[in-house]
């Protein structure tokens, strides 16, 4: 069996340490940009990351989605102007505010309907939609599936060609 010295590792050896370290650092980098490119990554998120308003904006909107989020209060908890927060989320995000928050309370909601005992009336509710009708219309546009269907597991069904 063929030995590679950058396999083998001994404390004695002034570097051994540095150079590993290094080649970990290069692999974890080149696994992270390449599930960023396949788009496994959350849209942005290394930007997003960067952006202490956009993260005081991003953190605050997960942590409630329920909550009648506008621009303006968003653009509040983030310190910045209407303005300027609207542009800076709509460039590193690369989606509106509003189209933002309707695929994180989608998802809030698909997680909710599975793993909690809640009614699609109360799910909505707590998503901060006034109707189970509105909520049920946007879960549908936003997964393929009703509530009622994703909470069983049920598949819709998929249209053929013949």
């Amino acid at each position: 069996m063929a030995r590679h010295p950058w396999l083998a590792t001994d404390p004695a050896r002034a570097g051994d340490g540095v150079i590993c370290g290094r080649i970990a650092l290069t692999v974890v980098s080149a696994a992270v940009r390449s599930w960023s490119e396949l788009g496994c990554a959350p849209q942005r998120w290394l930007q997003r990351a960067k952006d202490p308003h956009l993260v005081r904006a991003l953190d605050a909107l997960q942590a409630d989605p329920g909550e009648p989020w506008t621009v303006d209060s968003l653009a509040r908890v983030a310190a910045m102007s209407r303005s300027a927060f609207a542009g800076r989320f709509r460039a590193v995000m690369e989606q509106s505010p509003a189209a933002y928050l309707a695929a994180v309370r989608m998802d809030v909601a698909a997680d909710l309907l599975v793993h909690e005992e809640l009614s699609v009336a109360e799910t909505a509710r707590r998503l901060g939609y006034e109707s189970e009708a509105g909520f049920s219309r946007a879960f549908r546009r936003h997964t393929g599936s009703t509530p009622s269907q994703w909470r069983i597991g049920a598949v819709p069904p998929v249209a053929t060609a013949v």
